[in-house]
């Protein structure tokens, strides 16, 4: 696929970034309306972690509609010390994110889960790194820098391809996982018995 032109992600994604915290938006009146908002604590190295989704509080006749994410967003950490990405699954469609996220949102000719393949690989992400703007080890992305993001845009056909390679290893890695835990806990199981049998306390697990 080298052969294909590389083309910018404005031209195949919408990318915009969040609200911002301490702007008009937020209210601190609780009997404001609701919204489940995800922020930096929420957006970890290995995806997203749910504990750390927050609750937040609208201004009254607030239109946070241009927040919102889809399912299968990308989202980025706009300033943190390492990479943080994770595509967006559909339990979190409607939440709003903060201005220390950013959201690149794929148009028909973009599979998803093709460019955050990319940008989780580390091709992608030395990408990210010369996209962020700071001489520190803190990493500052903006809109207007993830838009000039190139890369080549394979046909319909072989993104479908590869978009269903990704989701078989995914599926085998998630197996893979689960039954490493479970033979963790049955070593474990095995020890703790064996540790205690015959225990003259009477202690058995």
């Amino acid at each position: 696929m080298s052969h294909i032109i590389p083309t910018p992600l404005s031209e195949v994604a919408e990318i915009f970034v969040g609200l911002a915290r301490h702007g008009k938006g937020l209210s601190l009146d609780e009997n404001n309306p609701s919204v489940k908002l995800i922020g930096m604590k929420a957006l970890q190295a290995r995806g997203l972690d749910f504990e750390a989704i927050e609750t937040a509080h609208l201004a009254p006749d607030f239109d946070f509609s241009f927040y919102q994410i889809a399912a299968h967003d990308i989202l980025l950490a706009c300033r943190a010390t390492e990479i943080r990405l994770a595509l967006a699954p559909p339990e979190v469609a409607g939440m709003i994110i903060d201005a220390n996220v950013l959201a690149i949102r794929c148009g028909p000719a973009l599979a998803p889960q093709l460019l955050a393949a990319y940008l989780k690989h580390p091709a992608g992400r030395a990408v990210l790194l010369r996209a962020s703007q700071s001489t520190t080890s803190q990493k500052n992305l903006t809109v207007k820098a993830v838009k000039k993001i190139a890369l080549p845009i394979p046909p319909p056909e072989a993104q479908a391809q590869l978009v269903q390679l990704l989701e078989i290893a995914e599926r085998q890695h998630q197996l893979a996982v689960f039954a490493a835990e479970k033979r963790l806990q049955v070593a474990q199981q095995i020890a703790v018995n064996t540790l205690f049998r015959g225990s003259s306390n009477g202690a058995n697990p």
